[in-house]
Formats: C-alpha cells, sequence, structure tokens
C-alpha cells in the first residue's frame, strides 16, 4: 500500500489506521452498551451512562488502535 522506505511514515499510517479504526469500533461497542442500558430503565441518570459509554469507548478505542497499530507499524 506505502511503498516509502522511512520506518517513521509506515508506523504513523499504521497508527492513524488504528486510532479511526478504533474510534469506529468504540463507537459501535458504546451503542451496544447503551443499548443494553437502555434495557434497564429504573437506572437513575441514564443519559449520563449513555454519554458516557459513548465517549469511553470511542476514547480508548482510538487510544488501543493507535498504540498497537503504532507497534504494527515498527514491526514491518
Amino acid at each position: 500500500m506505502l511503498n516509502h522506505s522511512n520506518t517513521f511514515i509506515h508506523m504513523a499510517v499504521n497508527a492513524i489506521g488504528g486510532a479511526l479504526l478504533g474510534l469506529f469500533t468504540g463507537l459501535i461497542l458504546g451503542i451496544i452498551i447503551s443499548l443494553i442500558l437502555g434495557l434497564i430503565p429504573t437506572i437513575k441518570g441514564y443519559d449520563d451512562f449513555q454519554n458516557l459509554a459513548l465517549f469511553l469507548g470511542m476514547g480508548f478505542g482510538s487510544l488501543i488502535g493507535a498504540i498497537l497499530g503504532g507497534f504494527v507499524g515498527l514491526k514491518k
């Protein structure tokens, strides 16, 4: 895909790709968690839990995706 001899470029491209993949995966997992929380309407502050699940899912997904993508880029 990328024919460049600089290993930093490979690492950066893989880290950005991993972060974007983690962002979308975290969004999907956050939506699933929100739907599960929607089945239990007796929780006070449901909206807060729903927003927190989306935010943390996307944030941690991006962080882990960027770290693992960077490791893959360094390994290649």
